[in-house]
């Protein structure tokens, strides 16, 4: 059987498409798509000696696809650092690692600062701004969680990103950095800043690909209660929110600032609580169409699999020029409060 050779574009500073200069030299690109923090990569395999890294920083801007008029564009990345290696099997080999964001570095600079109204601040899109305008570029909120109110927020010393991930942890959102931006994505909902649906990612079963799934047991919470003080009434109160499960009862530590602090964390905390019950990994044949946070629907895995609702925790493209493309898909549970 012949086998199916995806097209792939690589473009240079210059502007050229490097894969046919590189040739057979190329021996293949791993691209990874995270639904977290982490920041998405590319990593260029070639066979090698001579020993040519690109500079620091360089970037290239990677598009594939099955049809020379339908790439998709993966991302835009730039030259993290090189590895090279070799062993008699295998031969001598350089790998290129390129991030998509080359704004990490200050995003993990430690610093300490005040978000209140009476600064200009007061909810969550203001927050994330005044971070990634720290780190200079811009940022891309869901307007879910851009008008989440926050009347206060201490930052003591920590890095833009760090706060940042613990106050989406808080507001039921994800930080990603993402082609020099930093995107922020209500957590779960299965969009895209923008607020567009993100396509389903449908894999049928295909005994030539491998697949696993582990179905956890379920958390032992059944709701989440988060304390505030009320000062009219000179004492603590408590907000509410349901995992759907019949269990115990979870709190934070700390008690919140307000009564919508603690109604928005309760909710966040309860929606994690009621996630991660199941994972999963599917290979598929190459789909440029498949995003981290994305629904996956499986068919033909037994009725067990089939039936969960599932999301793409990640994404990992392992292209081939002269072999092939496969997709492997990372899925985790996908559940909702009440």
């Amino acid at each position: 059987m012949a086998i199916r050779k995806p097209i792939v574009s690589v473009i240079g500073p210059s502007g050229r498409n490097l894969v046919p200069i590189w040739g057979r030299s190329l021996l293949g690109i791993t691209i990874t798509d995270q639904a977290g923090y982490e920041s998405d990569e590319a990593v260029l395999r070639f066979s090698a000696p001579p020993f040519d890294p690109p500079k620091k920083g360089t970037r290239y801007q990677v598009k594939v696809g099955w049809a020379a008029d339908a790439l998709a564009l993966t991302g835009i990345y730039s030259v993290s650092r090189t590895r090279f290696g070799g062993d008699p099997e295998t031969g001598e080999r350089m790998e290129v690692v390129c991030r998509a964001a080359d704004f990490l570095d200050k995003m993990k600079a430690i610093a300490s600062a005040h978000y209140d109204k009476e600064n200009g601040f007061g909810t969550a899109g203001s927050i994330f701004r005044a971070l990634a305008e720290e780190a200079g570029v811009p940022a891309v909120i869901a307007s879910s969680i851009d008008g989440i109110e926050v009347p206060y927020r201490l930052r003591w010393n920590q890095s833009p990103l760090d706060f940042a991930t613990d106050l989406a942890d808080e507001v039921g959102a994800i930080v990603k950095p993402q082609a020099g931006r930093m995107v922020i994505l209500e957590r779960g909902a299965g969009k895209s800043a923008s607020g567009k649906e993100l396509p389903e990612i449908r894999i049928d079963h295909d005994p030539t690909y491998s697949w696993e799934a582990e179905i956890e047991e379920r958390s032992s919470y059944g709701k989440v209660e988060a304390t505030w003080f009320d000062d009219k009434k000179g004492r603590p109160q408590t907000e509410t929110a349901e995992t759907g499960r019949e269990a115990g009862k979870d709190a934070p530590m700390h008690v919140s600032p307000s009564k919508t602090d603690a109604k928005k964390g309760a909710a966040a905390r309860a929606q994690q609580l009621s996630r991660y019950t199941g994972t999963a990994t599917f290979e598929t044949v190459g789909r440029p169409e498949a995003v981290a946070g994305a629904p996956v629907v499986p068919s033909g895995y037994g009725s067990t699999i089939d039936a969960i609702k599932w999301e793409a925790s990640g994404i990992t493209h392992e292209i081939a020029p002269e072999e092939g493309w496969i997709t492997t898909v990372e899925a985790e549970t996908k559940e909702t409060t009440k």
